[in-house]
C-alpha cells in the first residue's frame, strides 16, 4: 500500500514500497510477495495513466487477497463477496537485472527456490483501489439497478468533474453494501462520492496494486531476459473464480439510461416545482426523494399542435411553465387561488416528443432531512406557515412524468370568450388549422423565430432537448408516509379546531370589584382576528367557579379581552384565580394551530335567540348528531352592542340533533344577596356554541404545559342529561 503518492520523491521508493521487484506466490487463494526480491532497485519503471473503464468481476466466490494491507487490521469479513470492482488509475511496468542470488539460486536448483522467490514474476500492475459489492443476491432487481446508476453516476462525476446533482437521491444504507479494501462500509452517497474524489481528483492518495498480469514463470526468467522475444503471459491475477468479467459500463447496461444522469443535471430533473404568489415556477433548491426504483425512459416520436384558449390567470401561468392540468394543485400551492378571469387570447403550441421519462410515487422515498422538516413543521405552534417555507424550499408540486423534446409557441387573441382546447396529432394537418389562424410564424422558448414555410424542416431536424412537458402531477408531500400525509391533510381542511390554550392568573385585580376586565396577550400573532374564545374561572385547586362568569371579546391579532363578573356574592379570592380560555378557529386562515389538542374534532354553532319573559329554556338544534361525551361551550352576547350581557347560561339537557341552554339575566344586589331575574324587555342574543366531538376527557394547556378536565370549562353531555323522551323541558 502507498500511503502518499505524494510523499514518493523517486522511483526506487515505488519499487520498495509495491515490491515491484519480488516473485509472486501463490497458495490457493491468496497471492503474495515472495520474501526475496528477483530482480535489482535500479531498473526502469514507467508509469501510464489507465484510460480504460473500471473493471467488475461479477458472481464471485472468493477474491485473492491483495497482502499489502496491514495484516491485523485487514477486515476478513470481506471474504466472500458477490461482486469487486476494480478502479485503476495507473499502470506501472518495472524492467530490471537479475539480482545475482536469484540466478545462483536457479543454477544451484536450490530445493527452497519457489518458498524464497515465488513461481510468477508479473512485469506489469495496475495500482487503485477495489469496492467490493456484499448481499448482492439478497437484493432486488430495483435495488440493483438504483446502486449501478448511484456508482456510475458517482464514478463519472468524480473521474471527469461533472457536476451532477443527485447526491439527494440515493440511500446506499437501503442497497446492497458498498465495503472498501479496509473494510469501511459507504452507506451514503456522500461516502461514496468522497472516496471517488479521494481516488481521481486529490493529489494524496491511498492506493493498491488491484491487478498483476503480463506473467513469467520464475523457471523462464534468465531467457526471457537474454532474448528479445515477448514470452509473457496476457492474463491477470487479483480475482479469480468470478463468473463474468465486465467493464463498468457493460455490467450498468440498460439499468441506466445514457443520457439520464446528465439528463439530471441540465434540466434539474426529479426536483419539485415551487410557485411564487406572481404565479412564477421555478425549480426547488432542495431534493426531497431517494430512487428505490430507477426512472423509466422511454423513446417517443409524437408531433402535435396543441390550441388551448385558458380561462384563467392560474391556467395561463400553468401553460406557460409547460402544465396542462390542474389535478395536482394543492393547498400549498399560492397558484390555486389566483383564479382572476383571463382576456380572450388562445395559445398556439407545436410539441415534438423525443423522450417520456416516468417516476411514480410509489418507486421514490422521501429523504430522511425532508420527513425530519415535515415533522418539525408539524409540531409547530404555526405548523401551516412552517410547512409552506418547508415547501417552498422542497418544492409544493412534484411531476411524475416528464416529457423531453421540443416546442414552439404563439399567442393570438380571439372573439370566443369560452375556454377550449383542441389537439392535431397529425402534422401534414397543421397548416390548414394554422391558416385559419393567420399564423406566420412561431417561437422558440429562446425567442427565435421560425416562419411557418420553415415549420417541417424544423420539426424534422435533430436540435437540443428541453422540457416541454410536466404530467401527472401529484402535491410533493403525496411521497411522504401516510401517517404525515394525514397529518397535513387534516391541517389544511377549512375546519374549526382548538388553535391555542392557556392559563392567566388574576393577581393584579381587586377582590372589591364587581366587575373586571383583563387584557390576555398571547405568544404568536395571528393572521386574522376572525376567531372565538371560551373559557371558565377555575380555583386555585382548579375547580370551576359557578359563581364568577367570564366572557370574551375585542379580538385581536395578538391576543383578547376576559370580562369577568361576580354574578353572587363570593368569599372567593380572585387574585387566587385564573382564567382558563380556548381559542377556537380555522388553522387555514388564522395559521396558527398548537399541536396540543390536535385530536378534538370541533364543530362551532352561531345562533340568534329572542329571549321572551317567563321564558327560561332555549332549543338550539344542530346540524351534525351529537353523541355522550361531547363537551359544550358557550357564551353571549348582543347582536348590536358593544358591552357584555349578564347573563347566566347553562346546559339544561340534550339529545341527538340539539342542546337545551337556560338563560338568566342576572343583576346582583348587595341588599339582599340574591341575582334579580329581569324578564321585562325582549332582547336579541348570540350565541356562540362550541362542541368538541371527541371522547378525550382532558385540554392539553400550552402555556402551562398540563392538563385539565374539559368539565373545568365546558359541559359533558352525559346520561344524566340526556333526554330520551324527545320532550322540552320547561
Amino acid at each position: 500500500m502507498i500511503n502518499s503518492v505524494k510523499s514518493i520523491n523517486n522511483n526506487q521508493q515505488i519499487i520498495q514500497q509495491l515490491k515491484l521487484n519480488h516473485g509472486l506466490l501463490l497458495n490457493g487463494y491468496n497471492v503474495q510477495p515472495s520474501s526475496q526480491a528477483i530482480l535489482k532497485e535500479d531498473g526502469e519503471l514507467y508509469v501510464n495513466l489507465y484510460s480504460g473503464q473500471p473493471i467488475v468481476y461479477a458472481d464471485i466466490s472468493f477474491f485473492l487477497e491483495n497482502l499489502f494491507i496491514d495484516k491485523e487490521n485487514y477486515d476478513s469479513t470481506l471474504q466472500p463477496s458477490n461482486t469487486c470492482i476494480n478502479f485503476p488509475i495507473a499502470e506501472i511496468t518495472y524492467k530490471g537485472e537479475l539480482l545475482k542470488s536469484f540466478s545462483e539460486c536457479m543454477n544451484d536448483n536450490n530445493a527452497n527456490l519457489h518458498t524464497l522467490y515465488g513461481r510468477f514474476y508479473a512485469r506489469k500492475v495496475l495500482i487503485g483501489n477495489k469496492l467490493f459489492i456484499k448481499d448482492l443476491n439478497l437484493a432486488t432487481p430495483a435495488q440493483i439497478d438504483v446502486l449501478k446508476f448511484c456508482l456510475f453516476c458517482t464514478y463519472n462525476s468524480a473521474k471527469y468533474s461533472i457536476e451532477i446533482l443527485f447526491n439527494s437521491l440515493f440511500t446506499l444504507n437501503l442497497l446492497p453494501k458498498i465495503v472498501t479494501l479496509d473494510g469501511e462500509v459507504l452507506n451514503t452517497y456522500e461516502k461514496l462520492y468522497k472516496w471517488m474524489i479521494s481516488l481521481y481528483q486529490e493529489k494524496e492518495k491511498s492506493i493498491f496494486i488491484v491487478s498483476y498480469y503480463n506473467f513469467i514463470p520464475i523457471s523462464h526468467l534468465e531467457k526471457i531476459m537474454t532474448s528479445t522475444d515477448d514470452f509473457l503471459d496476457k492474463n491477470q491475477l487479483g480475482v479469480t473464480n468470478f463468473k463474468e468479467m465486465l467493464n463498468l459500463e457493460e455490467w450498468v447496461g440498460d439499468a441506466v439510461s445514457d443520457n439520464l444522469a446528465s439528463w439530471t443535471s441540465d434540466f434539474q430533473l426529479f426536483q419539485g416545482l415551487v410557485f411564487n404568489q406572481n404565479c412564477e415556477m421555478k425549480i426547488s433548491k432542495k431534493t426531497a426523494i431517494n430512487f428505490i426504483k430507477i426512472p423509466v425512459v422511454k423513446p417517443s416520436n409524437k408531433t402535435y399542435l396543441r390550441i388551448i384558449k385558458p380561462s384563467t390567470k392560474l391556467e395561463v401561468s400553468l401553460i406557460s411553465n409547460d402544465i396542462f392540468s390542474l389535478n395536482g394543485l394543492s393547498f400549498f400551492s399560492p397558484t390555486k387561488s389566483n383564479n382572476e378571469c383571463y382576456g380572450n387570447y388562445i395559445h398556439i403550441l407545436i410539441k415534438c416528443e423525443q423522450y417520456e421519462i416516468l417516476l411514480n410515487k410509489d418507486n421514490v422515498r422521501p429523504t430522511k432531512e425532508f420527513e425530519h422538516a415535515i415533522e418539525e413543521a408539524l409540531n409547530n405552534m404555526m405548523p401551516l406557515k412552517a410547512l409552506q417555507n418547508i415547501f417552498n424550499e422542497y418544492g409544493q408540486l412534484f411531476p411524475q412524468r416528464i416529457i423531453l423534446g421540443k416546442s414552439l409557441k404563439n399567442i393570438l387573441p380571439t372573439s370566443s370568450s369560452s375556454a377550449f382546447e383542441t389537439i392535431v396529432s397529425e402534422p401534414k394537418s397543421f397548416k390548414l388549422h394554422l391558416d385559419e389562424l393567420n399564423i406566420s410564424y412561431f417561437l422558440t422558448p429562446n425567442g427565435k423565430i421560425i416562419e411557418i414555410n420553415d415549420l417541417l424542416n424544423w420539426i424534422q431536424n435533430p436540435s437540443n432537448l428541453e422540457i416541454i412537458e410536466f404530467d401527472d402531477i401529484i402535491p410533493l408531500y403525496k411521497i411522504l408516509e401516510e401517517r404525515q400525509q394525514k397529518k397535513i391533510d387534516d391541517l389544511s381542511q377549512n375546519n374549526h379546531r382548538i388553535l391555542m390554550t392557556g392559563v392567566t392568573d388574576l393577581k393584579d385585580l381587586n377582590n372589591s370589584d364587581v366587575e373586571y376586565y383583563k387584557r390576555i396577550n398571547i405568544e404568536l400573532s395571528l393572521e386574522d382576528d376572525n376567531y372565538e374564545v371560551f373559557g371558565s374561572i377555575i380555583s386555585k385547586d382548579n375547580l370551576k367557579l359557578e359563581g364568577i362568569y367570564v366572557n370574551f371579546g375585542s379580538y385581536d391579532l395578538n391576543g383578547f379581552f376576559a370580562m369577568i363578573k361576580k354574578l353572587e356574592k363570593t368569599n372567593v379570592d380572585i387574585k387566587e384565580c385564573h382564567i382558563l380560555w380556548m381559542i377556537v378557529g380555522k388553522p387555514s386562515e388564522l395559521l396558527a394551530f398548537s399541536p396540543s389538542n390536535r385530536e378534538f374534532q370541533v364543530n362551532c354553532i352561531k345562533k340568534s335567540v329572542i329571549l321572551q319573559p317567563n321564558k327560561l329554556n332555549y332549543l338550539i338544534k344542530t346540524s351534525f348528531s351529537l353523541s355522550r361525551g361531547y363537551t359544550i361551550f358557550v357564551h353571549a352576547c348582543y347582536s348590536f352592542a358593544n358591552y357584555e350581557p349578564n347573563y347566566v347560561i347553562e346546559l339544561i339537557e340534550w339529545s341527538h340533533n340539539y342542546i337545551v341552554f337556560q338563560i338568566i339575566k342576572s343583576i346582583y344586589d348587595e341588599s339582599n344577596d340574591i341575582p334579580l331575574i329581569d324578564f321585562d324587555e325582549v332582547i336579541d342574543l348570540d350565541l356562540h356554541i362550541c362542541v368538541l366531538c371527541s371522547y378525550y376527557k382532558d385540554l392539553k394547556i400550552d402555556n402551562k404545559k398540563e392538563e385539565f378536565i374539559l368539565n373545568s370549562i365546558g359541559y359533558i353531555l352525559t346520561e344524566d342529561n340526556f333526554n330520551n323522551r324527545n320532550q322540552l323541558s320547561q
